[in-house]
């Protein structure tokens, strides 16, 4: 057994026996009944708007959105287009709703998340398909529901992290919405798993290098070698001209180690990026909102989120 500490508010999970992760429904199943007993938010201030938009021109299938805005907001406001965790294969549009709505009052800006398809049943790229139209739509079709098309930000957690990281490659590369920023939490980056904490965290509580290698497989399915950059951004060769970023570590994380060399890489070719790493806390702290650090790091990325779209209004009042 590997030798780590883990924050206090997170002992309950070193105390969970550790399930082989075989069965995708079942998860699914198991965090439904989790979030029928989760903390809720008082919803009055905000007003919450569900919809549905085609997934393409010539697809009949649609995407089940959701946009959460204050009610007292009067002109378009700037948008953090969130991707739900859940290993690319858990969760829908109401995952992390807490943390949405959290955004959404106290950030100055609406939130609109997806239910993209999900892995194993949908693996890559039917993910990443319905997250980059979604975008799109934004762009397009924002304005009808006051929302500022020129102030888009991407942002998720873990394997949503990697959606938000692979949207923001996308747009570049397709000379798509330009993206003011991007929020990378945990984020789930490089199947590869060759990093220190890939290979060191084996046996942390939560989430480790097991559950890691089987969200992998199940949303790469059959994909051929080499490995699309768009699957697991870290595998990009150039990382220039993207939106700044923030990124959030753990640091009882298998995940950790890539985090932090994206952030570096992002760096070194010239993308402004604000880098936390805390440790002792593991990859689904933010499954505890109530512990003081999950807190804490809310409040932060609501300022954060908070000064990047300042910053970019000032950039185009400048133009």
């Amino acid at each position: 057994m590997s030798k780590w500490s883990i924050d206090p508010d997170f002992a309950s999970f070193a105390e969970q026996a550790r399930v082989p992760l075989c069965d995708a429904q079942v998860v699914r199943d198991a965090a439904l009944v989790a979030r029928e007993n989760a903390p809720t938010m008082p919803v009055s201030e905000l007003e919450i708007q569900t919809l549905s938009i085609a997934r393409s021109g010539e697809d009949e299938a649609r995407l089940d959105l959701r946009i959460y805005r204050r009610r007292d907001a009067q002109d378009a406001l700037p948008v953090l287009l969130y991707f739900h965790g859940g290993g690319f294969f858990c969760g829908d549009v109401a995952s992390d709703e807490l943390q949405c709505m959290h955004y959404a009052v106290n950030a100055a800006c609406a939130v609109v998340t997806v239910s993209y398809r999900l892995a194993p049943e949908n693996p890559f790229p039917a993910a990443l398909t319905d997250c980059y139209r979604v975008l799109e739509f934004l762009s397009q079709d924002g304005r009808e529901f006051k929302l500022d098309r020129e102030l888009i930000a991407v942002g998720g957690s873990s394997a949503g992290a990697n959606l938000a990281a692979a949207v923001a490659l996308l747009a570049r590369d397709r000379k798509g919405p330009r993206l003011c920023f991007q929020m990378l939490l945990v984020p789930a980056l490089d199947d590869r798993l060759e990093t220190e904490s890939a290979r060191q965290f084996t046996d942390v509580p939560d989430f480790a290098r097991a559950e890691a290698e089987v969200m992998w497989r199940w949303y790469l399915g059959s994909m051929p070698q080499p490995i699309s950059p768009y699957a697991a951004p870290a595998r990009a060769e150039y990382l220039t001209d993207l939106p700044a970023a923030y990124i959030l570590c753990a640091g009882l994380d298998p995940l950790r180690d890539e985090g932090l060399q994206y952030a570096q890489r992002l760096t070194e070719a010239g993308v402004a990026v604000e880098l936390h790493l805390l440790p002792s806390i593991p990859h689904g702290f933010a499954s505890v909102p109530n512990a003081e650090v999950s807190k804490r790091l809310l409040k932060e990325q609501v300022e954060v989120l908070r000064g990047a779209f300042q910053l970019q209004r000032n950039v185009l009042e400048d133009v």
